[in-house]
C-alpha cells in the first residue's frame, strides 16, 4: 500500500484567528479593570491597550470575513441585531442600579463594545457595493482609506461625546486595512527576523511614549496649528496601532489546540462587563483594597468565569445565535 504525502499546509504560517481573539479579548477585560485605577500611574499602559486591542479585533473580523457575500450577510444581519439587543440590555443592569438608566441612553448609547456587532454589517456592507475592481485596486482602497482616516479623526474628536455609535466611524480604518493584506503578507511578515519586530515595536512604543514632543516637534518644523499638528498625531498614532498589531500577529499561535476554548472569545468580550460589575460590587461590600494584584485576581476570575458562562448551550446561543433560516421565511 502507498501513502500519498500531503503538502504541508499554508496554515502554518497563519494565525489562529479564534485564539488570537480570546488573547485580545483577554486583555480587554485586563483593561477594563486597569482603567479604574490610578490612571496617572498607568495611562501609558491604557494607552498602548487603546491602540491595539478593538483596532485588531476590527482587522480580524474584516481579514476572515472579505469573502462575505451579500446572502452571507443578511443572513447575519439578524444574529448581530439579536447579540446587540440581548447584551444591551445585559449591560444596562449596572446602570439600573446606578440610577443612570434612561430609555435614550438605552437606544442611543451601545454600552462596553456591543455597537461592534452593528458596525460589522455596516463595514461589510460598504465594501459589497464596491465593484470588484475598485475592490481589488490598491490606489483606490488607499484612497478610500485617507478618506477614513479624516472622518475618523472628526468622529473621535467631536462626535464620540454624542454617541459610542459614531465609533463605527472611528474604527473602520482598520477594517480597511484588511483588504490591504492578503495571507501571503501575513506570511511573509511572520517570516521576517526577530530582531526586526522588537526593534519596530520598541519605536513605535516610544514614539507613543514622546507623543508630546513630537507635536510640538512637528508644529516647529511646519509652522501648523494645533488642529492640523492634532491630525498628523493622529495619523501617526493609527500607523503605531499597525504596527504594534503586526507584532501581535507576528508572535501568535498558529496552532488549534486550544480551538475548544478559543471559539468562546466573543463570550469573554461579550459577558465580561456585567461580571467585572458585580465582583466589583462585591469588593466594594467587602471594602478590599484596589491593587495590581486585585486587579490581576479579578481579571482572571472574569475570564474564567465568562468561558463557563459561555459553554452553557443556552447562554452561548445568545453568543452566537444559529439560526434556521429556512423555517423563517415560510
Amino acid at each position: 500500500m502507498t501513502h500519498q504525502i500531503k503538502p504541508e499546509s499554508d496554515n502554518i504560517t497563519q494565525p489562529y484567528w479564534p485564539t488570537l481573539k480570546l488573547i485580545l479579548s483577554s486583555l480587554i477585560v485586563f483593561n477594563f479593570y486597569l482603567n479604574l485605577a490610578d490612571k496617572n500611574k498607568i495611562s501609558f499602559l491604557i494607552g498602548i491597550f487603546d491602540l491595539t486591542l478593538i483596532p485588531m479585533f476590527v482587522f480580524i473580523v474584516a481579514f476572515v470575513t472579505k469573502n462575505a457575500t451579500w446572502k452571507s450577510l443578511k443572513l447575519s444581519l439578524l444574529s448581530s441585531l439579536i447579540i446587540y439587543i440581548t447584551f444591551q440590555t445585559v449591560d444596562a443592569i449596572p446602570l439600573y442600579f446606578s440610577g443612570e438608566l434612561s430609555l435614550k441612553l438605552y437606544i442611543f448609547e451601545p454600552q462596553n463594545g456591543v455597537w461592534f456587532f452593528l458596525a460589522t454589517p455596516v463595514w461589510q456592507a460598504f465594501f459589497l457595493l464596491l465593484p470588484p475592481k475598485l475592490k481589488s485596486n490598491r490606489l483606490i482602497l488607499f484612497c478610500i482609506l485617507i478618506v477614513s482616516l479624516v472622518f475618523s479623526y472628526l468622529a473621535s474628536n467631536y462626535l464620540i461625546n454624542l454617541s459610542s455609535f459614531f465609533s463605527i466611524i472611528i474604527y473602520f480604518p482598520f477594517f480597511i486595512i484588511a483588504y490591504l493584506i492578503n495571507n501571503e503578507k501575513v506570511s511573509s511578515l511572520r517570516k521576517k527576523p526577530y530582531f526586526i519586530i522588537v526593534i519596530t515595536t520598541a519605536l513605535a512604543i516610544t514614539a507613543l511614549y514622546h507623543e508630546e514632543s513630537i507635536n510640538r516637534l512637528i508644529i516647529d518644523i511646519t509652522k501648523t496649528d494645533f488642529i492640523s499638528s492634532f491630525f498628523v498625531i493622529y495619523i501617526l498614532k493609527f500607523f503605531i496601532s499597525i504596527v504594534l498589531g503586526s507584532s501581535i500577529i507576528y508572535f501568535a499561535l498558529s496552532t488549534d489546540k486550544y480551538a475548544k476554548v478559543s471559539n468562546n472569545a466573543l463570550g469573554v468580550y461579550l459577558i465580561h462587563p456585567i461580571i467585572c460589575f458585580v465582583l466589583l460590587q462585591t469588593l466594594t461590600y467587602f471594602h478590599v483594597e484596589y491593587s495590581l494584584l486585585v486587579i490581576i485576581l479579578l481579571t482572571l476570575s472574569t475570564i474564567s468565569i465568562a468561558l463557563l458562562l459561555a459553554f452553557n448551550s443556552t447562554i452561548h446561543w445568545f453568543i452566537e445565535p444559529k439560526l434556521n433560516i429556512n423555517k423563517l421565511t415560510h
